[in-house]
């Protein structure tokens, strides 16, 4: 059991070698690629879930098998860290040209199409204008409407596949990010591309708000994706996802053992990378043991306490951390917004309701209905009953 060989890849968005119960959403996605293949109309699909799930490993599963289909790509991109919406699409729709000029020598339709990437992205003041080779055709995806833009540049890009018996797929995690103007356009983009029966497919994934946020960006948002919810692997599909990876490589985890790692990591794919990776760097032989378990079930929390929860907190005011911290002190979630404002110590919840505000936008916590919130990220208030509890704030 060599370090080098160590088959688990516990961090965010690393692929594990063996991505189990999840095969329901391949088979979907892969169904959307062949209806969408032959210009019939199917929905594009959005997941949701807390983090560590598996959401961008499951894009980047869907990215493998677009391409094995013919489909050109965007690869899987995390929107939000352009401050430029228009600079995000225009990057998405020029990497999606390009490769369908180098797999079906279609140079000249393509330059025409990047043109209107190109004016696309210089709409807005100061905005950010892609290096490409080509003059921006006026008039089409530069009217300053971020919505009819938008329209027309996947309209550009659908046809391209299309003339080129080829398709599109989008592939956007962390989609909670944009702004509600920017979803609105999505939506309206999506709308027009799939009326128009264009081989044009988004598979879209974030926080479990993403729906919510859709719907109040675009009320008929709630036709317009399949939605899916994404959430811990049961036990049977977790041991799987355990065990797998060491026995291609002839090691083997005693059952008991299994079990408990089992448990420990509550069905989270991330939590089992992480015990994964421990275990096998520490155990000395197979099987591997309730012993090695025990061994390495303090490092596994601490490593977790560092780099999954403690990074996460840190990106909270000590308000804002606070108010995390009254949320974890009243037990099982989801947390009645009033409740916490009075175990944070507020006299009325507006009092609290900028530090809450501010944690959904930080993407920390999030509203399941009307006065509740809830973490974002899973066991969150073990942890912090552990390392930060209420008790260890001063009052403001």
């Amino acid at each position: 059991m060599q370090r080098r060989d160590n088959p688990y890849t516990p961090g965010a968005g690393r692929r594990p070698p063996c991505l189990a119960g999840r095969d329901r959403d391949l088979d979907e996605f892969s169904s959307l690629i062949e209806v969408l293949s032959s210009r019939g109309a199917e929905r594009s699909l959005v997941y949701s879930g807390l983090r560590g799930v598996g959401k961008t490993v499951l894009l980047m599963e869907m990215d493998i098998l677009a391409s094995e289909a013919g489909w050109a790509t965007t690869d899987v991109q995390e929107v939000g860290s352009q401050p430029d919406f228009r600079s995000t699409f225009a990057q998405m729709a020029a990497r999606l040209l390009r490769e369908m000029s180098r797999r079906h020598r279609i140079r000249d339709r393509v330059e025409r199409a990047l043109g209107v990437v190109k004016a696309f992205s210089v709409v807005t003041p100061g905005g950010v204008q892609l290096k490409l080779d080509v003059a921006p055709i006026r008039g089409v995806a530069d009217s300053g409407d971020p919505e009819q833009d938008l329209v027309e540049l996947l309209r550009e890009i659908g046809q391209v596949a299309a003339g080129a018996g080829s398709g599109v797929l989008f592939l956007i995690d962390e989609m909670q990010n944009l702004d509600s103007a920017s979803l609105a356009a999505v939506c309206m983009a999506f709308q027009a591309v799939s009326r128009d029966a264009l081989p044009v497919a988004l598979v879209g994934a974030g926080l479990p708000d993403l729906q919510v946020r859709l719907m109040k960006a675009k009320p008929y948002a709630d036709r317009l994706f399949e939605y899916r919810e994404l959430g811990r692997l049961r036990n049977a599909e977790a041991h799987v996802a355990l065990v797998k990876p060491a026995a291609t490589l002839g090691i083997d985890f005693a059952r008991n053992a299994a079990a408990e790692v089992v448990e420990l990591a509550a069905g989270y794919p991330y939590f089992l990378q992480e015990y994964g990776r421990e275990l096998w760097n520490a155990a000395e032989r197979s099987p591997i043991t309730l012993s090695d378990v025990n061994e390495v079930r303090d490092l596994v929390k601490e490593q977790l306490a560092h780099t999954f929860y403690g990074t996460r907190f840190q990106l909270a005011s000590d308000a804002e951390q606070r108010y995390l911290a009254s949320m974890a002190s009243l037990g099982d979630p989801p947390y009645a917004v009033a409740a916490v404002a009075r175990a944070w110590g507020a006299a009325s919840q507006r009092q609290t309701s900028p530090h809450r505000d501010s944690l959904i936008q930080k993407g920390l916590i999030w509203s399941p209905r009307r006065g509740q919130v809830d973490f974002t990220v899973p066991l969150f208030a073990e942890f912090l009953l552990e390392h930060h509890p209420i008790g260890g704030f001063g009052s403001d």
